[in-house]
C-alpha cells in the first residue's frame, strides 16, 4: 500500500526539483496536490490528509510554522519536514519544538533528501504495523467480552461498565443469539484455514441484524438485534445458499429464540445450542428454529426386535423401509441425541445377528465382519445416512437367510403366516414377497409342513381364537374379527372342523371347568 506526499513551497523550481530529485514511487510514496503558498497548502492539507509533507518555512499568505501549527490544531497527525534556508536557522529550530521530523537546507541536497524519506517510509511502516496490532488487539477485546456477555460470565455489573467502555451498542428491544458450524462433512477441517471463518463472514456480509460475532470451539455465535427469529431464520437461509454457492457447502445454523435485553442472551444462545445438538435428527434442515420442534406429531410407536426379525425373514424391503421411517419419527419426537440413536441400532443389529443366526444356522460374520458394520454405521454424518447404511445391512442379511434354500423359506412362510394371522393373507401376495410362483410355493409348503397353506392358516387363527375365548370376554365376532375371519358364519364353521364344538360352546366348557 502506497503512502501520500505533499509538497508546498511558494517556488516552483523547488517543487518541481524536489519532485526529480526521489522516485517517489519506488520509495512508497504517490504524490498529493502540491501548494503554491501557505493557504492553498493548509486547505489541501486538511482535504487530502496526506501521510508526509514537506513545507517551506517563508511563505506569503501563512508560514510554514503557521502551517504547521493550523494543521495540527485541526488534528493532522502526519510528518513534517521543513525547508528552509541558512538565516532562517532560528525558525527551523522552533518548528523542531512542534513536532516535526527535521530540516533541509536549501538548495536541498539529494542524499540528505531520501535518507529522510525513506526514515520517514519506516516510521509510517512501523505506525500502520502498531495500529494494526492495536485494532486486531481491541477486536479480540469486543469479542471477549460478547462471549461473556452471551455465555453469562461475570458480574452483571462489570459487563455493563465493560460494554460502556468498548462502547458497545447493546441497546433494542430485542435480541437472539445463532449458532453456526460447518456441515457435518466439512466439521474435520481447520476452522481457520478458508472454512467456518470466511463462510460465516460471507453469511452476515451487509447484514444489519447482526451486531457482533465471536468462536467458541468449533462454532461461531452471531447476535441478532432488533429482528424476530423467524424473520432472521428466512434471511439467513437466503444468505446460506450463497455461502452453499460459493464454497460448495454450506453451513449448520440453530438460531434461538428472541429475548428482551442483552441480560437475557444467555437463554438464546442455550436454546441455540440445545437445537444445534438436535442436528443430526433434523438433517434435512439447515437452520433450526424451535419451530421445529413445536411442530412434531407424536408418536410414540416403537420398532421392536420382532417386527424386525419378521420382515428380515420375509424379505420385505418396503416393510423394512417402512419401520425405519417409524424409527426416525420415534427418535425425532423423543429428540434422541446422535450417540443414542446409534448405539440403539447397533444393539438391535447385534440381537437380529444373534436371532436369525440361530434360528436359520446362518453362518457367522465374525468379529471382523461384525466391527465393520458397526464401523459403518457409527461413521454415518447424518440422520438419512445412517439409516440408509442400516437398510442395506438389514436387506443383506434378508437376502443371506433367502439363499438358504427351500426349507429355509417355508419356515419363514410359516413364521410369517403366525405374525399376521389377523390381515387377508393369501398364498399369491406372500409368493410376490418372497420372489416365487405361488403354484411351486403352495407344493414346496405341502411338502414341508404336510398340509396346504391354507390349512395352516386356519389352524393358527383357531389356536389363536380358543386363546382369546379362553383369555378375554370379547364377544365372539370380535374374536372373529381379530383372527382374520371376516365372516360369522365362516368362523364357526372352521372352528366346528378343528375343535369339535361351537365358539360359544367351548367358551361354556373351558368356564364349567375353571368353577
Amino acid at each position: 500500500m502506497m503512502y501520500t506526499a505533499m509538497i508546498i513551497d511558494d517556488e516552483n523550481m523547488v517543487r518541481e526539483g524536489i519532485l526529480s530529485l526521489v522516485d517517489w514511487e519506488e520509495e512508497g510514496f504517490c504524490l498529493g496536490t502540491c501548494g503554491r503558498d501557505g493557504r492553498e497548502g493548509l486547505a489541501n492539507i486538511l482535504k487530502e490528509n496526506p501521510d508526509f509533507v514537506l513545507v517551506d518555512i517563508k511563505m506569503p499568505g501563512l508560514t510554514g510554522l503557521e502551517v504547521i501549527r493550523e494543521a495540527r490544531r485541526q488534528g493532522f497527525l502526519g510528518h513534517f519536514i521543513i525547508l528552509t534556508g541558512f538565516s532562517e536557522f532560528e525558525y527551523a529550530k522552533e518548528a523542531i519544538s512542534m513536532g516535526v521530523d527535521g530540516y533541509l537546507l536549501k538548495p536541498v541536497d539529494e542524499d540528505e533528501l531520501l535518507e529522510y524519506v525513506k526514515k520517514i517510509r519506516q516510521s509510517l511502516d512501523e505506525e500502520r504495523s502498531l495500529k494494526r496490532y492495536h485494532s486486531q488487539n481491541e477486536d479480540k477485546a469486543r469479542q471477549e467480552l460478547l462471549r461473556r456477555v452471551v455465555l453469562n460470565e461475570g458480574d452483571q455489573k462489570a459487563l455493563q461498565e465493560d460494554i460502556a467502555l468498548y462502547h458497545l451498542t447493546l441497546d433494542g428491544d430485542i435480541f437472539c443469539v445463532a449458532v453456526c458450524r460447518e456441515e457435518d462433512g466439512e466439521r474435520e477441517r481447520d476452522k481457520e484455514s478458508g472454512g467456518l471463518y470466511d463462510k460465516v463472514n460471507c453469511l452476515i456480509q451487509g447484514d444489519n441484524a447482526c451486531i457482533g460475532k465471536f468462536s467458541v470451539e468449533d462454532q461461531v455465535i452471531l447476535i441478532g438485534r432488533s429482528i424476530e427469529y423467524g424473520l432472521w431464520k428466512q434471511r439467513l437461509e437466503k444468505r446460506n445458499k450463497r455461502v452453499k454457492s460459493y464454497f460448495g457447502s454450506g453451513l449448520k445454523i440453530a438460531v434461538g429464540n428472541n429475548v428482551k435485553n442483552w441480560r437475557e442472551l444467555f437463554c438464546s444462545y442455550e436454546s441455540a445450542r440445545f437445537l444445534l445438538e438436535q442436528a443430526f435428527i433434523f438433517d434435512q434442515d439447515d437452520i433450526l428454529t424451535i419451530d421445529l420442534i413445536c411442530g412434531l406429531k407424536e408418536n410414540q410407536e416403537a420398532v421392536t426386535i420382532e417386527w424386525m426379525e419378521m420382515l428380515i425373514e420375509v424379505g420385505e424391503v418396503d416393510g423394512i423401509r417402512q419401520a425405519l421411517k417409524v424409527f426416525r419419527d420415534y427418535c425425532t419426537w423423543n429428540l434422541l441425541k446422535e450417540a443414542e440413536i446409534k448405539l440403539l441400532l447397533i444393539q438391535d443389529l447385534i440381537q437380529l445377528q444373534m436371532r436369525l443366526g440361530k434360528k436359520y444356522d446362518l453362518p457367522a460374520l465374525g468379529n471382523h465382519g461384525l466391527q465393520q458394520l458397526l464401523k459403518q454405521l457409527t461413521a454415518a454424518e447424518d440422520m438419512k445416512g445412517l439409516l440408509t447404511c442400516y437398510e442395506q445391512i438389514l436387506i443383506q442379511l434378508s437376502q443371506r437367510i433367502s439363499a438358504e434354500g427351500g426349507g429355509n423359506i417355508i419356515r419363514r412362510v410359516y413364521y410369517y403366516i403366525e405374525k399376521n394371522y389377523d390381515k387377508d393373507l393369501k398364498l399369491e401376495n406372500i409368493a410376490k414377497n418372497f420372489n416365487y410362483n405361488s403354484a411351486y410355493l403352495g407344493k414346496l409348503f405341502r411338502k414341508e409342513m404336510g398340509e396346504t397353506f391354507n390349512n395352516s392358516l386356519d389352524r393358527i387363527r383357531i389356536t389363536n381364537a380358543r386363546r382369546l375365548l379362553q383369555e378375554t370376554n370379547l364377544k365372539v365376532y370380535q374374536i372373529s374379527q381379530q383372527v382374520g375371519y371376516s365372516s360369522m358364519d365362516y368362523f364357526y364353521m372352521k372352528f366346528k372342523k378343528y375343535v369339535g364344538i361351537s365358539p360359544k360352546e367351548y367358551r361354556k366348557q373351558v368356564n364349567t371347568k375353571e368353577e
